[in-house]
């Protein structure tokens, strides 16, 4: 461990650097998320990411877990730049730390449903179950544009990502030199708002990685357990 200071799926097309009409919804029980922190300069993190790479055969992907992996930049200085790291990736984390649900700043670091999990670390298998049933909530995208609609009646927070799959990285500096690194569930577009029924955000267009799914889920403003989840593949 590295520490720093202390379905419904209607799909279309994928097109070079826009996403044709897809739309993907909801209505029953909020899956489990998994959000591990990682950096391609860190030893520590391959161990972490193999068994987050292990949840893409898993039966209930999507539906009842959804993994994501947060690349953090604050590595960057040890010899190898992450391509894949944003500072508002390391930021997040940080939030989370401020906020009373995380010991600290480390990687691999692990939150399920925004709470630390240091069962990595007792080699646990990574945890995840349905929570209660919720109203529909339906993602979709048209262009550049993600839309969402929820028919609950809460003020909640919107968050969505886009997933890079299949990703092998060849380390050539830092602690992770002449190793050949596997990555998925990258996050490589991410934004959250706050807002009731509809929320719209404008996605990137210029990602480090294609991507190749999306997650969206709702959260009570002050973060927690996701009221809803929808996700799924990009076709």
């Amino acid at each position: 461990m590295r520490t720093l200071f202390s379905f419904t799926l209607i799909a279309a097309a994928l097109a070079p650097a826009t996403l044709s009409a897809q739309s993907w919804e909801s209505n029953g029980s909020p899956a489990t998320i998994v959000e591990l922190y990682t950096s391609e300069g860190c030893s520590s993190c391959p161990p972490a990411e193999a068994a987050l790479n292990k949840l893409k055969g898993k039966e209930g992907l999507w539906t009842t877990v959804i993994p994501m992996a947060f690349h953090v930049d604050y590595w960057n200085y040890i010899g190898w730049t992450d391509k894949y790291a944003k500072p508002e990736f390391s930021q997040r984390q940080r939030q989370k730390v401020s906020q009373s649900r995380a010991s600290g700043v480390y990687t691999p670091g692990w939150f399920i449903n925004d709470q630390e999990w240091r069962g990595f670390f007792a080699r646990q298998p990574v945890p995840y179950a349905n929570g209660p049933k919720a109203p529909k909530l339906k993602a979709s995208i048209n262009g550049n544009t993600l839309r969402i609609n929820y028919e609950g009646n809460e003020r909640l927070q919107a968050q969505y990502a886009l997933l890079a799959m299949d990703i092998t990285t060849q380390v050539k500096r830092g602690e992770n030199r002449g190793r050949t690194l596997e990555h998925d569930f990258v996050v490589v577009d991410f934004d959250a708002k706050t807002g009731q029924h509809n929320w719209q955000f404008a996605l990137d267009g210029n990602t480090a990685a294609n991507p190749s799914a999306i997650a969206v889920w709702l959260t009570p403003q002050g973060g927690g357990d996701p009221v809803q989840t929808v996700a799924g593949w990009l076709e």
